[in-house]
């Protein structure tokens, strides 16, 4: 073969590349490219080196040396922990030229306990408000024997006391209170020509009045606190269910035996059991989650011998109404005198005796019977139930009770809702309410407030005492003896030694004097010309003309308030709070008209001079 033609053969440098232009090529992307040196951003305005000969800032990296890998050279620091770090057990933190920008790390110390007054970051925690229901209304009136009794201590003082602390009054006990309990109403209307949608009803145990959420929880309240209304219990020896038993059910909580799971009563078992004796501390599942199943043979034999005694259930037949007495036979003409043989007069037949009623052996036959013949003696349905007050701890847990609980917390907060309902009641009863001040507050009396006009005129006594009283508006009853007499307080006597004490007490005329002021002052709030609070303080209002007098008693609302009381520094001296005393030593109680004691002036026309 011929030897290929030189020509044909490529030079030695033919397609050869040049890889070094390639050298500063990157293949990766842009953001992940190094930022150039400070020499390459300088360009030509100087280095590194002239910066810091200029007194730059240095930009060197400070943090300490951190070696790689597990070998370390240096012994372990305070503590065990070794001098080196960059391995797995290095937990430490950044060097110290490192800068977190989220900040300090906030440490869980500075919490407050959870439920108390400390929040996150020790701020304090919004208190949570009293339970209100979307489902249920709950509304208190007084009840009447303590309405009554409240009424005639207000009447027998001629005292005036704030609607609000009445109402705080009645509702600070249970047994003070009516409960009105009512389901809310939808505040959406039906469209026009649409069927209204039936108002939601309470359904109530007609033996006791107790409202529920449904017909069942009634009519299992009643079976459980009233079947002796209905039916007359037994203890009766009956033969053992028959079957074949091998495990028994027990209660985890009570340790009852309820019994076996094949045995056909065992449902009806199971929820007499959970209403009588469970009911009221956990949900039914619950309930049946703390079930034990037992396998023994002496279980179940002391299950038999329980199932043997059962409660009759005997239902109590109403008595027959008494028959109309029958008219007495007219009595025969007298012809003959009756002999001594003549037959006597048979006794009347003794009554026939009530027959008894069906006796059941179990307890759902005695329900069913009882809600066939006598359902409307169980339970009812009422838009809204009306109970007394001491009844709501008898209230089983659920929605109504937490109702109940949460509008009475409130209203023991802020008794609006029980102010309102007892304004009107107050006003049937012949009660003056009236309002002061620009917040309206509603202020109570059983005497309507009297005004005085300029050249009125009274008795001298009335006259200086009502003058004192509108000088020193919210003086004390008690203090009038000390500031309006200048009496001094009576100290009490020194015990003599070999002697009885000798009786020390004010003199006659002292005693004369403050009885005449007592009297005075009872004519004056009596009348209505003098206001005495419930606390002892007096204020007599100024006089006014004719017609801001007829203003004001044709309006309730009062826009200028009484006085505010300053607080007191220390309590009033023993003498001067207390009333006078006899020479007994009993409190002396003056009811005497000022007719008797102080006879005021006839009250002159508002023309005369004083």
């Amino acid at each position: 073969m011929d030897a290929p033609d030189s020509k044909d053969q490529p030079p030695a440098d033919f397609n050869k590349l040049d890889l070094s232009q390639l050298q500063g090529f990157s293949f990766g992307t842009q953001w992940s490219q190094e930022k150039p040196s400070a020499p390459e951003r300088g360009g030509g305005r100087g280095g590194a080196d002239d910066r810091r000969d200029a007194g730059g800032p240095d930009r060197r990296d400070r943090r300490g040396f951190r070696r790689v890998g597990p070998s370390m050279d240096a012994g372990p620091r305070e503590g065990g922990r070794p001098a080196g770090g960059g391995g797995p057990d290095d937990r430490r933190g950044p060097g110290p030229g490192f800068r977190d920008s989220r900040g300090p790390r906030r440490e869980f110390a500075d919490r407050g306990p959870r439920g108390g007054g400390g929040g996150f970051g020790g701020r304090p925690m919004m208190e949570r408000g009293p339970y209100e229901s979307p489902y249920f209304t709950a509304t208190f009136y007084p009840e009447d024997t303590s309405f009554a009794t409240l009424a005639q201590t207000i009447r027998k003082s001629c005292r005036t006391v704030e609607l609000f602390e009445i109402a705080r009054t009645v509702v600070a006990k249970n047994d003070r209170f009516i409960v009105v309990l009512a389901p809310r109403v939808a505040a959406d209307q039906p469209a026009a020509g649409a069927e209204a949608a039936p108002r939601p009803v309470v359904h109530v145990s007609v033996p006791d009045g107790l409202p529920f959420e449904s017909d069942e929880a009634a009519v299992a309240h009643v079976l459980a606190r009233h079947l002796a209304s209905f039916f007359t219990k037994a203890e009766v020896e009956v033969d053992p269910p028959k079957g074949n038993f091998l495990v028994i059910n027990r209660c985890g909580l009570t340790g009852e035996l309820l019994g076996p799971p094949n045995y056909h009563r065992y449902g009806q078992i199971l929820q007499q059991h959970y209403a009588a004796k469970v009911g009221a501390r956990m949900p039914f599942e619950a309930f049946k989650s703390r079930i034990e199943t037992v396998r023994d043979p002496e279980i179940v034999k002391q299950w038999l011998d329980q199932m043997r005694r059962t409660l009759r259930y005997t239902w109590k037949v109403a008595a027959p109404a008494p028959a109309a007495a029958a008219p007495a036979p007219e009595p025969a003409p007298a012809t003959e005198p009756a002999s001594a043989e003549s037959p006597a007069p048979e006794a009347p037949a003794p009554a026939a005796e009530a027959p008894a009623g069906p006796a059941f052996d179990t307890l759902e036959d005695a329900r069913l019977h009882l809600l066939t013949q006598a359902r409307d003696k169980v339970v009812r349905t009422a838009e809204s139930v009306r109970f007394k007050g001491l009844l709501i701890e008898t209230l089983p847990p659920g929605e109504i009770r937490r109702a109940v609980e949460g509008a009475l917390e409130r209203q023991r907060r802020f008794p609006l809702d029980t102010a309102n309902a007892l304004r009107g009641r107050l006003r049937r009863e012949h009660f003056t309410i009236f309002k002061k001040g620009s917040k309206g507050i509603s202020y109570v009396c059983a005497v309507k407030r009297r005004f005085r006009v300029p050249g009125q005129t009274f008795a001298d006594s009335i006259g200086s005492l009502i003058a004192f009283i509108e000088a020193n508006p919210m003086v004390r009853a008690g203090e009038l003896p000390g500031k309006f007499l200048g009496l001094a307080p009576v100290a009490a006597p020194a015990p003599v030694e070999g002697g009885e004490a000798a009786p020390a007490g004010p003199s006659p005329e002292d005693r004369a004097r403050v009885a005449r002021l007592q009297g005075d002052l009872l004519w004056l709030v009596r009348e209505g010309y003098v206001t005495e609070f419930i606390d002892g303080r007096l204020f007599a209002p100024p006089p006014m003309v004719e017609a801001r007098k007829k203003e004001i008693e044709a309006e309730d609302h009062d826009p200028e308030n009484f006085p505010e009381v300053a607080p007191v520094a220390a309590a009033p001296a023993e003498g001067e709070a207390a009333p006078a005393q006899t020479e007994g030593g009993a409190p002396e109680v003056t009811e005497a008209a000022p007719s008797e004691s102080a006879p005021p002036a006839e009250e002159t026309p508002p023309t005369a001079q004083a």
